[in-house]
């Protein structure tokens, strides 16, 4: 009961729309080439301030500046587009090695690393799937990657080293995943990687939550999301981390699917806000310390992770699912798509106003 009230307050914040000095958009990158309709990632490299988007309609990963807002070049030499989708890249992107190097997960189970220097690929790591490996995430603590093959008959997670030998310390089977492995994220404090798994084998009418050890490889443990199917994760504090849930999976979809919140320490989702996520991505606000969130039912989503209160909801476009946010300059970054967006496969780029 506590949680639908919560959820109900919510949803009435959701209806009096963005403020007056809410979030704006103060800029467009337009993107040259065949225009954009499939990307995966799009990764925002904090130090350098060089954006990064995963795309396959042109084979490529498209660079772009956060100081002047523009299209800079592109990546080449990923596997495009598949008559399959699981067979599709480049997908997830990562930067280590201090700036050095960006790993690009792409349609052939491989990650491509670039070294970014040159610009050029430099080698390749094959995880040992068929098909495409996905969503990725980095420890810089230990100094490793894990990589999600999600369309693999049975779904596995690798944690890959990124010293000279580039060795596959762990490769973990999921046996438990009903469809496929999404999104990642690293906790510091802990050492773990947490992992989105969106339907559960046990019960289909829940996901899970991975729980891996970053320094050994090896998986802790699988938590189960009471309700909660979820396609994206971001980790907003020690103690919490917010869920997109999809409503394109499980045994009864519905439409707008929710975001909820997991609660590191009981390992529980203890709250559920109805109707606001789904699929899609998001980040985290730094400087505000607010959580944002892309649909692909055309919304963007702020949320105060303290109050656990929606901020803003902005209409955007089909499709526009992938973001990420540049921390110095406080501005968010959302793909688009050509056939649904607004300018033809364009990044749009948002400012806060007040």
């Amino acid at each position: 009961m506590k949680n639908r009230i919560i959820a109900a307050t919510i949803l009435a914040l959701a209806c009096t729309g963005a403020s007056a000095q809410g979030l704006k958009q103060v800029a467009t990158i337009q993107i040259p080439g065949v225009p954009i309709n499939q990307f995966g990632t799009l990764y925002i490299d904090q130090p350098s301030g060089l954006g990064y988007l995963a795309e396959k309609d042109n084979k490529a990963v498209v660079v772009f500046d956060t100081t002047t807002n523009q299209f800079i070049k592109r990546i080449i030499g990923f596997g495009g587009l598949n008559d399959k989708g699981q067979l599709a890249g480049p997908n997830g992107l990562v930067i280590v090695n201090d700036g050095a190097e960006l790993w690009v997960s792409d349609g052939d189970s491989s990650i491509r690393i670039v070294d970014l220097a040159t610009g050029q690929i430099e080698s390749t790591i094959a995880t040992g799937g068929k098909e495409r490996a996905n969503a990725m995430a980095y420890d810089p603590i230990d100094r490793v990657v894990i990589v999600a093959n999600s369309n693999e008959p049975t779904p596995f997670l690798s944690v890959i080293s990124i010293e000279k030998d580039r060795k596959i310390i762990g490769k973990i089977p999921i046996t438990d995943s009903a469809e496929n492995i999404e999104r990642s994220v690293f906790q510091p404090s802990s050492g773990m990687f947490w992992t989105a798994i969106p339907v559960s084998a046990r019960d289909a009418s829940n996901g899970l939550l991975a729980q891996t050890n970053a320094k050994t490889g090896q998986l802790v443990a699988l938590h189960d999301l009471d309700g909660c199917h979820p396609h994206s994760l971001q980790l907003v504090s020690d103690t919490s981390i917010f869920l997109g849930c999809s409503n394109g999976h499980g045994p009864a979809p519905k439409p707008g699917g929710d975001l909820a919140v997991f609660d590191i320490a009981s390992k529980k989702v203890v709250l559920k806000m109805e109707g606001l996520g789904g699929n899609g991505s998001s980040d985290l606000d730094a400087k505000r310390k607010r959580y944002v969130h892309a649909t692909t039912n055309a919304t963007l989503l702020v949320v105060d992770p303290a109050k656990r209160g929606l901020v803003e909801k902005l209409a955007t476009s089909a499709g526009s699912r992938s973001i990420a946010v540049h921390h110095q300059s406080d501005r968010i970054y959302l793909a688009t798509t050509a056939k649904d967006g607004p300018c033809g496969g364009c990044i749009l780029v948002y400012a806060n106003g007040d």
